[in-house]
């Protein structure tokens, strides 16, 4: 099996893969197993991980071929995405378009949420060139979700930013 972690990050120049591990609509926090390709619950202190909040608003991933490394501030992990459109199961790579990115701390690291539409039309739910042109009451969605969505993080908004910011911060944590 292909571990997803090291796909290309840069679909085509411009585009970005986009690796999906919980849909949107799913309550469930899964995260991906490299060792087994899979997609398991994520476990805190041994218990399942289940959104005691609302469900996931839109599709929750990962940008493959990028790491935000804990020596320059980052949570360790690869950047996060929420990719803007109907439902996608767990697995699909999917090729997207950032529009803006959510800046976050959690836990004194840098938490970072990509925003991204898909390159398909066919797959697309909303049209906008950059984060700021989603109607302020997506934003707000987005964004109180991501504050609330686990009180025991503890996240805080730093900014919201467009295309440009996003794009740099990819360039910035591309593995190399």
């Amino acid at each position: 099996m292909n571990d997803l972690e090291h796909l290309p990050p840069w679909a085509t120049p411009g585009t970005l893969n986009a690796v999906i591990e919980i849909p949107a609509g799913s309550a469930e926090k899964r995260q991906y197993d490299a060792s087994s390709g899979t997609f398991p619950i994520d476990r805190r202190d041994g218990t399942p991980r289940v959104i005691r909040f609302l469900p996931y608003p839109a599709n929750y991933g990962f940008i493959p071929g990028t790491r935000m490394t804990k020596a320059e501030g980052g949570d360790g992990d690869a950047v996060d995405v929420f990719v803007l459109c109907s439902a996608l199961p767990s697995g699909t790579v999917v090729e997207v378009e950032a529009i803006g990115i959510i800046e976050l701390l959690d836990a004194g690291e840098r938490d970072d949420k990509l925003i991204a539409i898909p390159v398909d039309p066919a797959l697309r739910t909303v049209d906008a060139d950059d984060i700021h042109e989603l109607p302020q009451a997506a934003r707000d969605i987005l964004v109180t979700w991501l504050l609330n969505y686990d009180p025991e993080d503890g996240a805080e908004l730093v900014a919201v930013r467009g295309k440009a910011d996003a794009m740099a911060t990819v360039e910035r944590w591309v593995v190399r």
